[in-house]
């Protein structure tokens, strides 16, 4: 018997708009000594500042609170922050990333689209979307901006940046050992050990084997989709290579073997082409239950490797008093095979398989301090990344054949963008600040494609395209320390997304390109207003963000005028604007409530005529309209119990009108309870999450309206689950 899917919120409006009044910023404990909230320091503007004092609407998440919410990876931060979706993208596997902020980001994972969320692992720029679902393993924390952070972040920063921040070597000789058992054979083991090799030179190794069943079966064979079968290793190297000179060299490597996504059937279209040649082959669609979240039927290969491989180099020199010098030099491999069942039904016709190869090199230098008596704190510095990267497509023909009829190749696309940038906040008097900041950075790109019919010949002579785009992008804020609690502060930014290049070959389009066309940066301005306090003797801890944003220049799906063909090109404009929320709240030296609220309202305010998968109507992509999160923890010095609820409004997956699946709203539950007696050098927790067991899907996909296939798949999020962690420590 199937599930009943899309189970609307069961709270009460009134609870959702007392969570705008507690948000969420986990990652403070409270201080037992003075019984108030500790501090908590963020690096959003590339120096270490409060958040109270800091313009930017940005949540940080500390490493030992990830602990207590029970966030393996960094999925299960989805409904924990307004206004922000971490999801999958559908097809590719478990590690593919769709990061959204505030409405925007990238509905197709392919090597020639710009992700609008930067994401950062310590000081190295990871700039794809492969490989990018990152296990929470031995960090310090997670930092999440919201709205554009154009300026200290630059290219694919035009919605928000992730900051990934690992701990660091220490001077102590440490080590821990955890071990996870769960639900669906839930196998986890991860250790870690800080070595002093010397009063200079501190070496921290962390490893981790992470194992797992899928959670939906199919419906022919033992085989259970979107399973985890992961192994890590991290090495990070600290050299205090004198007093003003710190040197840090990471290297991490992942290897990660799974069968894929669990595609299941949400719909079938009985006159749809394809399902009527499914059926003619004695494959009949039609018969097989839909909206079955437990079962799979699928039967094309569904499978996906991935091997990541990453270093990263630091060098921080405090060159006087008040400057300071940091070189960030990161490298990054990507290796990718794959497989995916796109139709999900037990005929094999739409099997896709795929294989990218991705190198990603990035090198900052930068320069920071303070001047004028303390008055100024100022950065600047130069940017530079250089990527390559092959995507190869294959396509079968008929059903239940691997037969080819395409393959489509992009070897390679080319990436090299530099830039130059700098920010300094100006200190008027003792309660007003501002801040300004200038980036100017410069993309060129270089493709080769082409597509090979069944018997691998060429059908048409590659294409290769090179373009150059630049744009100047900026901060300006005003900051008012109210006094010694209360921070406001008023802003502009503006973020942009580099423009590109399509990656199909169309063979009817001989005069443009072959389908191989350009096209160009898209802009985000945004305003925002925003509140930082603390109050109640810094019991309680409230701050509020508002923002305005045009969109302009958008990427969009658009006809080619006088075709049929479907490309990327600038068609419309949009707005966007909204709330964001957050609180913690020491209700005792015991208890602790924690939440966030969040409302967007996002619509398109123009489309040229090219556009026609949707119109001014149609909603973004993962762009709910109300989300919020609410936590309990109370510390009972031996037992730390923690409840966490998320709940997201219904949103739609993915842009084009005849292509999205709707998301009803849910919610999710989760339990942790960790207890450690006095002294101990172990503890044991319990956990349980998505207790309600909720059907959601974190990917989805129509490919019946208008279209052959005749099949609506989506790709559900794990049900309900158990599990005990036990740790070891010295």
């Amino acid at each position: 018997m199937s599930r009943s899917a899309f189970i609307r919120c069961p709270l009460s409006l009134s609870v959702a708009i007392a969570a705008a009044v507690t948000g969420s910023v986990p990652s403070a404990p409270v201080n037992a000594a003075e019984f108030a909230l500790e501090e908590v320091v963020v690096t959003a503007r590339k120096r270490e500042e409060s958040l109270q004092e800091t313009p930017i609407s940005v949540m940080a998440f500390g490493g030992d609170s990830l602990e207590q919410q029970n966030v393996s990876n960094i999925t299960a931060m989805d409904v924990k922050m307004p206004n922000v979706a971490i999801g999958g993208s559908g097809g590719l596997g478990g590690s593919n990333a769709a990061f959204y902020v505030r409405g925007i980001g990238t509905s197709r994972n392919a090597v020639n689209q710009e992700s609008a969320v930067a994401l950062y692992v310590d000081d190295g720029y990871y700039g794809r979307s492969d490989g990018a679902l990152l296990s929470v393993m031995d960090v310090e924390k997670i930092e999440v901006s919201r709205g554009p952070q154009g300026t200290l972040f630059g290219r694919s920063a035009t919605a928000g940046a992730i900051r990934y921040i690992t701990a660091k070597p220490s001077d102590e000789l440490e080590g821990k050992v955890q071990a996870t058992l769960g639900s669906e054979n839930r196998r986890d083991l991860k250790g870690m050990v800080n070595i002093p090799l010397s009063d200079e030179v501190a070496l921290r190794l962390v490893g981790a084997t992470l194992n797992q069943d899928g959670h939906v079966e199919s419906a022919y064979d033992s085989t259970d989709y979107g399973d985890v079968n992961s192994d890590l290793v991290r090495a990070y190297l600290r050299w205090d290579a004198s007093e003003n000179v710190e040197v840090l060299l990471s290297a991490d490597y992942t290897t990660m073997d799974t069968n894929g996504g669990a595609s299941i059937l949400l719909g079938v279209n009985p006159n749809a082409p394809f399902v009527v040649g499914e059926a003619a082959a004695g494959f009949d669609a039609t018969t097989l239950p839909t909206g079955d979240y437990d079962t799979s039927y699928q039967t094309a290969r569904n499978f996906n490797k991935t091997d990541n491989t990453g270093t990263n180099l630091t060098i921080n020199w405090d060159l006087t008093e008040d400057i300071a010098l940091k070189a960030a030099t990161s490298y990054r491999d990507i290796d990718v095979e794959g497989a995916y069942d796109t139709d999900g039904t037990h005929a094999s016709l739409f099997e896709q398989e795929y294989e990218r190869d991705i190198t990603m090199f990035s090198q900052e230098f930068n320069l920071s301090g303070v001047s004028l008596d303390g008055k100024l704190s100022w950065v600047t510095g130069l940017f530079y990344y250089d990527e390559k990267a092959s995507d190869v497509r294959l396509v079968p023909t008929t059903v239940n054949s691997r037969d080819r009829s395409n393959t489509r190749i992009v070897d390679p696309i080319e990436v090299q963008s530099w830039a130059v940038f700098g920010q300094g906040t100006y200190d008027l008097n003792d309660a007003w600040s501002v801040t300004l900041g200038l980036r100017y950075t410069e993309d060129e790109k270089e493709i080769s494609a082409n597509e090979l019919n069944a018997d691998g010949a060429e059908k048409v002579e590659t294409v290769n395209r090179s373009q150059t785009w630049d744009a100047i992008t900026g901060r300006l804020s005003l900051e008012w320390q109210v006094q010694e609690d209360i921070f406001l502060f008023s802003s502009f930014a503006r973020g942009f997304r580099s423009g590109g290049f399509n990656d199909r070959i169309r063979t009817n389009l001989p005069d443009n390109h072959f389908g191989i066309t350009e096209f160009d940066e898209e802009i985000l301005d945004m305003v925002e207003i925003g509140v930082r306090s603390e109050l109640l003797d810094r019991r309680l801890r409230l701050n509020a963000t508002a923002f305005f944003g045009e969109y302009t220049d958008m990427q969009l799906g658009s006809i080619i005028p006088g075709t049929n063909r479907t490309v990327v090109q600038n068609a419309g404009e949009s707005e966007i604007k909204g709330i964001e929320a957050e609180l913690m709240f020491a209700l005792t030296e015991t208890l602790t409530i924690d939440a966030t609220f969040g409302y967007l309202d996002t619509e398109y305010v123009q489309l040229d005529d090219v556009v026609t998968a949707m119109t001014t109507d149609s909603d973004f992509p993962r762009a709910p309209e109300l989300s919020f999160s609410i936590g309990l923890e109370a510390d009972f010095d031996t037992l730390i119990a923690r409840l966490d609820y998320g709940w997201k409004d219904d949103f739609r997956t993915v842009e084009a009108d005849n292509d999205y699946v709707i998301q009803d709203a849910y919610g999710l539950l989760n339990l942790n309870l960790t207890y450690q007696p006095d002294n101990a050098d172990w503890s044991l927790s319990v956990f349980g999450t998505n207790l309600t067991d909720e059907e959601y899907l974190v990917s989805g996909l129509n490919l019946d309206a208008g279209k052959p296939l005749g099949v609506i798949q989506g790709e559900p999020g794990r049900f309900r689950e158990f599990g005990v962690k036990l740790d070891y420590q010295f």
